[in-house]
């Protein structure tokens, strides 16, 4: 049986979809433009680290953890700039925590929040950065899920295998399913 891959673009669509429903007030896009004006408050999401995964689910697909990046933006002339922006980190590291984004991953684990370092360019504006990661599976899998599903299953102790020993069988129970 498959498991679903993840299309990183479909990924990218779908998390800045859900940021823009859950904050309305902020321009939102993806990655972080270092020249010209930006009308804020925004979030800006970037990808920011690819890592591999330590499951190997037996389909061919590559286990990958995607660490995700978002730069909450408010104009410094905004009364209690800091304090706003500091209140826009909160908000959007409570929103990804736990939020699949209707994507074949794991939940989003909050990492933190932080300062974002001075760069000349984003002059004006109190910037942080919130980082989160999920887990998902790149590629497609080499199960096309054609076939039967085994319903029950026997157990037998070699050498005594085979159509000669099936009276010696003995069906395993109280095992349930695992859906990939």
């Amino acid at each position: 049986m498959g498991i679903k891959e993840i299309n990183i673009i479909e990924a990218h669509t779908s998390i800045v979809a859900d940021l823009k429903t859950a904050f309305p007030s902020c321009s939102i896009g993806d990655y972080r433009r270092e020249n010209g004006a930006v009308k804020a408050p925004a979030l800006a999401l970037e990808l920011a680290e690819i890592e591999p995964g330590e499951k190997n689910p037996g389909t061919g697909q590559l286990e990958a953890t995607f660490r995700w990046v978002v730069y909450p933006l408010i104009h410094f002339k905004t009364k209690d700039a800091a304090r706003k922006v500091a209140a826009l980190v909160c908000a959007v590291a409570k929103f990804v925590h736990g939020n699949r984004f209707g994507l074949p991953v794991s939940a989003a684990k909050f990492i933190g929040g932080y300062p974002e370092d001075f760069k000349p360019a984003k002059d004006g504006y109190e910037e942080w950065r919130v980082e989160f990661e999920f887990s998902g599976y790149l590629g497609e899998s080499v199960w096309d899920d054609a076939g039967i599903t085994p319903q029950t299953v026997y157990l037998g102790y070699s050498p005594l295998i085979g159509a000669a020993y099936k009276a010696d069988y003995q069906e395993v129970e109280g095992i349930e399913a695992v859906e990939g």
